[in-house]
């Protein structure tokens, strides 16, 4: 399609991020829509949203408002992705949309909102007619019933890999040489590429970091092209047990899917690698990737994925014998391992296959499973638990030789993670687990005056740090548990929506065996009070804030929007100014229309909800009633500025006072 021009590569979980730019011309609602589904046709998923998001303008059709919400899923951008299908919902009087709810669950349960996501998944199990859809729903829900067993895994302390390691773009397949290097693949990406002519190679590539004397991991350097093969995405890194043999995958793309997938080897020879080789039996018109050498029936083999026929789902784990350099042919490990969705990222060590899946029961989307050899059969796959895995994508678990020391990748969310495409949960990265001898860690508990309170999130500081060095957010049940070092003085600070913040302080000094730290902590709720407004007050509407130079809604708005609605409701006959308000960067005239721009999209919001468009008057003030001192010429911090690209409304027509909440 000539104006589909963003190829966005979306190699997910073990895979890497690439866009472009796009043309902007005006277009008709037919070539917005046909360019839009060209762009998802070819998962150019992020130009899809644009396109589709025009056409929605024009049309306001809720099938619209899906595709945005998919492609959003797609980009594993789940708070997005959630607001959308929630719109969706709400306003679906007739139930057309009903299916739409288990997908709303899921977005809900990648977010680690389990407990509104179990309501969802329970009231959409017990509706639905169609088996698949209720199976799938029982699925969901059983992998967030189940975390009361999974294992806390407190003695698995998990840091963010470096940025010698880590880039904005997606990293995949952490692989320990025998030397304590780290082999790892990434696109190194700082941001989209542009396919001008001038991109240049923006493909995956194999990396390796050695360390420093201090044990940090050094810069990253690409393997020659011999290995990193040009115009190839060349993933999946792993090594022979004896290191003297690399297995990895080489990908071509053609618009954005995969058109081969095959795995090579290649031998060491000195201290290089020599020439890479396909294995041919485990390649074809199919898709093969990460190639994991173990053992099986006492003999040598090489698991890996693939989606070859005859298999039980998307991609199954199968294993290949290994005679010298010979293969085998290719023998599924079974429905007990492999299911009806995905099996990825095999890894063997000592008798135990431990891999990630999204079709056995888990806390999010992709989880770390292992499953143990007993010389004639695997065992049931039993999920890693917490830290291995979390509500996002986990995989790519692999250990080190001594079992002290394991990678894994993940989209988790992070303090050191950088954002990509303005999206925190986009691209993987490689994480460090360390597996301590001495566990001190911290149990703590919130309540409140009726008893346990769930939702509260506990940031942990060590020391006079100012950045937390860890938080967690319980959305299921009121206790956390945090790993500390020996030594030091940490202070928890503990908040929820609706209630006073409150901290402890507490030190592990002279701690020399296993210990808990054990606090509760009641949160007290803040008073909801009541204020009289009158006509022309204008009243700020908190949460509804834009990014600069933009004028789409954020998802944090939802909460100041559905208060605002609620009042229309409750005033009928109230006809209110909808205003909006840049900040001082640009030209006066630009941030005038920007401003109503901004004004129309929440006015927009409020009508899609069911708002008679005559009872909002949207206007644009721009930068002519600032809060603070930030007027032109005048440095100011990026917080400063937001103060000022806010939105209020003031009655204007019908009641002459209302009273609104005010939460202090």
């Amino acid at each position: 399609m000539k104006n589909c021009r963003l190829l966005t590569v979306l190699i997910f979980f073990m895979y890497m991020f690439r866009a472009v730019a796009q043309p902007v011309e005006v277009s008709s609602y037919e070539m917005m829509m046909e360019t839009a589904t060209t762009c998802a046709e070819n998962n150019d998923f992020v130009n899809a949203i644009d396109w589709f998001e025009k056409a929605y303008k024009e049309s306001k059709d809720p099938n619209i408002l899906v595709n945005i919400g998919d492609m959003y899923m797609l980009l594993r951008d789940y708070p997005k992705a959630g607001n959308v299908y929630e719109r969706v919902i709400k306003r679906d009087k007739r139930d057309e949309f009903f299916d739409l709810r288990l997908d709303w669950a899921r977005a809900l349960k990648y977010q680690g909102k389990y407990k509104q996501a179990l309501d969802e998944l329970n009231s959409f199990a017990s509706t639905v007619e169609d088996d698949s859809l209720r199976n799938e729903a029982k699925l969901e829900m059983k992998g967030i019933l189940m975390m009361e067993k999974y294992s806390e895994n407190i003695e698995a302390s998990v840091a963010f890999a470096s940025e010698e390691v880590n880039s904005a773009s997606a990293e995949s397949s952490p692989a320990q040489y025998t030397d304590g290097t780290l082999y790892f693949s990434s696109m190194k990406g700082k941001a989209p590429v542009v396919i001008d002519g001038q991109e240049g190679d923006y493909h995956a590539k194999i990396y390796v970091a050695s360390r420093t004397p201090q044990g940090e991991f050094a810069a990253a350097s690409p393997l020659d092209e011999s290995i990193n093969r040009v115009d190839f995405y060349n993933t999946g890194v792993s090594f022979s047990q004896d290191g003297k043999r690399m297995y990895f995958t080489r990908e071509k793309f053609l618009n954005n899917r995969a058109e081969s997938s095959q795995i090579y080897a290649c031998d060491r020879i000195g201290d290089k690698w020599g020439v890479p080789y396909a294995i041919e039996s485990l390649n074809n018109e199919f898709h093969s990737r990460h190639p994991y050498e173990g053992e099986l029936f006492g003999f040598k083999v090489l698991y890996f994925i693939s989606d070859m026929p005859g298999g039980f789902g998307g991609y199954d784990i199968y294993y290949s014998p290994i005679k010298g350099s010979d293969y085998g042919t290719p023998v599924n490990l079974g429905d007990k391992i492999n299911t009806a969705k995905n099996e990825e990222s095999p890894f063997y060590k000592d008798g135990t296959l431990y891999f990630s899946s999204n079709g056995h029961p888990g806390m999010g989307g992709m989880d770390n499973f292992y499953a143990e050899w007993d010389g004639s059969k695997w065992s049931t796959p039993t999920n890693m638990g917490f830290n291995y895995n979390t509500s996002y994508d986990d995989s790519f678990l692999r250990f080190n030789q001594g079992g002290t020391v394991a990678y894994l990748v993940s989209n988790r969310t992070h303090k050191d993670k950088k954002k990509f495409k303005n999206t925190e949960t986009c691209c993987d990265d490689i994480y460090i687990v360390q597996i301590r001898d001495l566990v001190i860690d911290l149990k703590a508990l919130v309540t409140n005056d009726k008893g346990p309170l769930e939702g509260a999130t506990v940031q942990l500081f060590e020391g006079k740090k100012k950045v937390a060095i860890d938080s967690k957010t319980n959305f299921l049940s009121n206790d956390f548990s945090f790993l500390l070092d020996s030594e030091k003085s940490y202070k928890a600070y503990i908040s929820r929506e609706g209630y006073y913040p409150d901290s402890i302080e507490f030190n592990t000094n002279g701690i020399f065996d296993d210990y808990t730290v054990s606090k509760t902590v009641m949160l007290k709720p803040k008073p909801v009070t009541k204020k009289t407004i009158s006509r022309n007050e204008p009243i700020l509407l908190k949460s509804i804030y834009f990014d600069f130079d933009d004028d789409k809604i954020l998802p944090d708005a939802e909460k100041d929007l559905n208060y605002l609605k609620s009042l229309m409701d409750q005033y009928p006959d109230m006809v209110i100014e909808l205003s909006s308000h840049t900040d001082s960067r640009g030209n006066n005239e630009y941030n005038k229309k920007l401003s109503q721009r901004r004004a129309n999209s929440t006015k927009n919001w409020l009508v899609d909800e069911g708002v008679a468009a005559a009872r909002i008057k949207a206007v644009g003030y721009g930068e002519t009633k600032l809060l603070n001192r930030c007027k032109d010429g005048v440095k100011c911090t990026e917080e400063e500025h937001q103060l000022n690209r806010r939105s209020e409304f003031k009655i204007i027509a019908g009641p002459q006072t209302i009273e609104i909440r005010i939460d202090e």
